[in-house]
C-alpha cells in the first residue's frame, strides 16, 4: 500500500509542477520579469469624414479639433478626451487609443467644439453631466447677434458602438457628419443691370440650436440668421463682338446655419424684404426647394431627403429680379447649385 500511495503521490506531484510551470510560462505578471506583460484591454479609433456628396474622406481637411466621450453599458460617462492639435488631426494615420476595462461602450465624438472659434458648446445645466441621456449641444447665442460671430465654425458629430476584449486592442471607425452649412444668396436683375446688396434685408428663420446626444434637434424656439457678408460682384462682361458689351452685377449675401432638417414645426425660411420700405421681395421655404435636385444625386446612389440635406452642406441659390417692377422676383426662374428651375404658372 505505501508503495502504491507514493507511486500515486509522484504522478500528482509531476502534474502539479507542469501546472504551475505552464501557468509561469503564460503569465504576465509584471513580478517575473523575464515574461512579457500582457496586451492591454485598448481601443483604437479612426474617425473619417464621408458623409458628403463626393463620399470622399475629408475629416483630415476640415475637423481642426476634437472631442471624445465614451459611456458604458448603463449610459454612464467613463473617459473623456480631446485633441486640439490641427496638426495631428491633419495627418491621415491619426488615431485616437484608449485604454479600457474588458466590456461594451457607446462613444460621441464632435469636431470643432474645443477650437478657440468654436461655435457650440454644452449648456451650463448639462455642461457637468455623467450621464449619456444628458448630454446636449447648442449654439453660443451671440453667434446670432454679434456680426463677428455669424460665420460659424465647422462643427461634426460622429458616434459608433464597440466592444473592448481582454489584453486585445479593439478596431474601431467613428463616421462623422458636418452639421454646418453655408448658404450663398445672389440676387440680379434680369437686364444685368447693377444692383445693390443694401437695398435688401436678407434673414433666415430655423429651429435648430439645440442637440441631444444623438444629434437630434430639440426644438428651442425660433431663431433669425443674419449673413456674415453681404457685397456686390461683378459676373463680368457679357457679349458678342457685334454688340455692346457690359458688366453684370450681382447682389450676394452668405450665412452659415446650423443643421438643416425637415419635417420640423419651424422649417427654415428665406426672407429676402426691401430696406426701404420693408415689403417682401421672396420668401420661400428653403428646404422645399433645396430637394428639388435631390433626384439627380438617386440615379447613382438612393438617398433619404434627409440624408441628402445632411450630406450637401453647400447651397448657392440666384434669384432673378425685375428692376422694372420694384425688384420683384421673376418666381418662374432660380438657379440652386448650378441646376436651373423654370416653374412656369407656378405660386410659391
Amino acid at each position: 500500500m505505501k508503495g502504491i500511495a507514493k507511486h500515486i503521490t509522484g504522478i500528482m506531484g509531476a502534474a502539479l509542477t507542469a501546472a504551475s510551470m505552464t501557468l509561469i510560462s503564460t503569465s504576465c505578471n509584471a513580478i517575473y520579469e523575464d515574461l512579457p506583460e500582457c496586451a492591454p484591454s485598448a481601443v483604437n479609433l479612426r474617425f473619417v469624414y464621408e458623409y458628403n456628396m463626393e463620399r470622399a474622406n475629408a475629416f483630415h481637411n476640415q475637423v481642426d479639433c476634437l472631442t471624445l466621450y465614451v459611456f458604458d453599458e448603463q449610459g454612464n460617462l467613463v473617459t473623456r478626451s480631446v485633441e486640439t492639435s490641427s496638426t495631428s488631426l491633419a495627418d491621415e494615420s491619426f488615431r485616437m487609443t484608449l485604454e479600457l476595462p474588458e466590456g461594451s461602450y457607446h462613444a460621441v465624438a464632435y469636431g470643432g467644439m474645443e477650437c478657440e472659434k468654436s461655435s457650440f458648446r454644452h449648456p451650463a445645466s448639462t455642461a457637468e453631466t455623467n450621464s449619456l441621456s444628458d448630454l446636449k449641444v447648442e449654439m453660443y447665442p451671440d453667434c446670432l447677434s454679434d456680426d463677428a460671430r455669424r460665420q460659424l465654425h465647422n462643427h461634426f458629430y460622429g458616434a459608433v458602438d464597440f466592444d473592448v476584449t481582454a489584453h486585445k486592442t479593439t478596431e474601431s471607425k467613428v463616421e462623422m457628419m458636418r452639421n454646418t452649412n453655408t448658404i450663398q444668396i445672389a440676387l440680379q436683375h434680369l437686364n444685368g443691370t447693377p444692383i445693390d446688396c443694401n437695398d435688401f434685408d436678407f434673414a433666415i428663420y430655423d429651429d435648430n440650436t439645440l442637440f441631444d446626444a444623438d444629434n437630434n434637434l430639440i426644438p428651442a424656439g425660433e431663431i433669425t440668421y443674419k449673413p456674415y457678408l453681404a457685397e456686390n460682384r461683378s459676373t463680368g462682361t457679357v457679349g458678342r463682338a457685334d454688340e455692346d458689351v457690359q458688366d453684370w452685377h450681382t447682389a450676394i449675401a452668405e450665412f452659415t446655419t446650423s443643421r438643416l432638417v425637415g419635417g420640423k414645426q419651424v422649417s427654415p425660411t428665406l426672407h429676402i424684404t426691401r430696406h426701404s420700405d420693408g415689403e417682401t421681395v421672396i420668401k420661400l421655404p428653403l428646404i422645399n426647394y433645396m430637394l428639388l435636385f435631390k433626384q439627380n444625386h438617386d440615379e447613382t446612389s438612393l438617398m433619404s431627403n434627409q440624408e441628402y440635406l445632411d450630406r450637401e452642406n453647400r447651397w448657392n441659390f440666384i434669384f432673378f429680379l425685375d428692376e422694372r417692377k420694384d425688384n420683384a422676383w421673376i418666381n418662374t426662374r432660380i438657379v440652386i447649385n448650378d441646376w436651373e428651375v423654370r416653374i412656369n404658372g407656378a405660386h410659391f
